[in-house]
């Protein structure tokens, strides 16, 4: 019996290469998630995206996040955090909390 899968990564980062440059710690979209840029890395080049972990993200000043929250990236206001879908690419869930209507941060398990 011929095998079905071959594993090839560990799932943990993924290979792709830029659509622009970027920065070691930059979101990345990555098809329907966001990955995390793990160098910096200049358009067309390739460069490991980090799918798994914990990251912290400034949050959208006027958003609440709750423990489990969705949060999704901001494409419009810049690289924050926020709890809009409408035109956003989810990045996770919430695993911090933080007020609204003020600066903060938030910490984001990647995936949904």
């Amino acid at each position: 019996m011929s095998k079905v899968a071959r594993k090839v990564q560990d799932g943990l980062t993924v290979d792709i290469t830029a659509d622009a440059d970027y920065s070691g710690g930059d979101p990345i979209d990555f098809g329907t998630r966001v990955g995390i840029a793990s160098t910096d890395v200049v358009s067309g080049e390739d460069v490991a995206l980090q799918l798994e972990g914990v990251f912290e993200f400034t949050g959208v000043e006027a958003n609440t996040f709750a423990l489990g929250d969705k949060v999704y990236l901001d494409n419009v206001g810049g690289i924050e955090a926020t709890t809009t879908a409408t035109d956003n690419q989810i990045i996770g869930y919430a695993v911090t909390e933080k007020a609204g209507a003020v600066a903060g941060t938030v910490n984001v398990k990647l995936g949904a």
